[in-house]
C-alpha cells in the first residue's frame, strides 16, 4: 500500500529536504516519525529536492507500508511524532506497485516563489521567510523582464552545480510574474522541473533589473548564452518557497487516486 503526503515545513532549522548523514533534513524528521509509529525504518521518496534553508508549503512524498491505518489517521499520528516546523498536510493513498505513483515522475508542474523584501529596515518576524535587500525594487521593470522566461528554454546559463554534467538544461515554463505586495516582491514562476539554484540565479538577475544595474533584456541576454553557470549571482535560499506541485490526479490531496473496481450487474433473464 503506497501513501501520498503533501508536506509543509519551515526550512530555517533544515539541512535540505533529502537525507544527509549527521543532518537535520525533512526525509530524516518524517523517516523517524514514521519508525515510531511502525516500529520500523520506512523510506520516504520526494518530489522535489529542496536546499538548506528554502521553504515549502506544498512539498509531495510518498512512502509503502502494509496497515490498516486509513491515510488521514497516519497523518495526525505522524505530525504528533514531529516537531512543529514540518507538518503532513494531506495523506492519501495512491497507486503501488512497478507502475504505481512516482511522485517525482508523475508531477506535471512545480510553482515557486521567491520572496524579496525592500523596507527600510530588515523585517523582525519575517526575516526568515523572505531576502531582505537595501535598495528599492522596481517591481515593473522585474516583471517585464520575467516574461521571456515563459516557453521551452535551455537555461544553461542558470544551472548551479549540483547539475550533473550530462543533464539537459532544458525546461519549460508556464508562467512567470512578479509582483509588489507591500513591501514584498514576490517572483513566482512554474515549470514542469527546475535545475540546483535555478530559481535563486534567476532570483539574482532580476533583483539587478530591480535596482537599476542591468537592463530588462538581462534575463533574455543570458538565456541566448549556453555555458553553465554563468548567471553567478545566487540569492539566498530563505526568501525562497515550494509553493505546490501539480498531477493529473483526482484524489483528495490532488494526487492520483486508486482506480475503482468495476461493479458487474448480474444479468436479468
Amino acid at each position: 500500500m503506497r501513501f501520498g503526503l503533501v508536506v509543509e515545513y519551515d526550512g530555517t532549522d533544515f539541512h535540505g529536504s533529502q537525507l544527509q548523514a549527521n543532518a537535520r533534513t525533512v526525509q530524516g524528521e518524517l523517516e523517524s516519525a514514521l519508525a515510531r509509529l511502525f516500529n520500523k525504518n520506512i523510506r520516504v521518496h520526494f518530489a522535489s529536492r529542496t536546499d538548506a534553508g528554502v521553504h515549502a508549503k506544498g512539498q509531495v512524498g510518498c512512502f509503502d507500508e502494509e496497515t490498516d491505518m486509513q491515510a488521514d489517521q497516519i497523518r495526525k499520528a505522524v505530525n504528533h511524532y514531529m516537531t512543529k516546523d514540518v507538518r503532513i498536510r494531506c495523506a492519501q493513498i495512491v497507486p503501488d506497485g512497478p507502475n504505481g505513483f512516482d511522485p517525482r515522475g508523475d508531477a506535471s508542474s512545480r510553482n515557486y516563489v521567491y520572496k524579496f523584501n525592500d523596507a527600510r529596515s530588515e523585517p523582525a518576524v519575517d526575516r526568515n521567510f523572505v531576502t531582505h535587500v537595501r535598495r528599492s525594487l522596481n517591481d515593473v521593470a522585474m516583471n517585464d523582464a520575467s516574461k521571456c522566461l515563459v516557453g521551452s528554454h535551455d537555461f544553461a546559463a542558470f544551472a548551479g552545480p549540483g547539475t550533473p554534467p550530462d543533464a539537459s538544461t532544458r525546461r519549460n515554463v508556464e508562467a512567470a510574474s512578479v509582483s509588489r505586495n507591500g513591501n514584498n516582491v514576490e517572483f513566482r514562476i512554474t515549470a514542469n522541473a527546475f535545475m540546483h539554484q535555478q530559481i535563486r540565479r534567476l532570483a539574482g538577475v532580476l533583483y539587478s533589473v530591480g535596482t537599476g544595474k542591468t537592463s530588462t533584456n538581462a534575463v533574455k541576454d543570458l538565456l541566448d548564452r549556453h555555458e553553465r553557470g554563468v548567471a553567478a549571482h545566487v540569492m539566498p535560499a530563505h526568501g525562497l518557497y515550494l509553493e505546490n506541485i501539480s498531477y493529473n490526479g483526482t484524489g483528495e490531496c490532488g494526487l492520483p487516486a486508486l482506480s475503482l473496481p468495476i461493479s458487474v450487474s448480474p444479468s436479468v433473464n
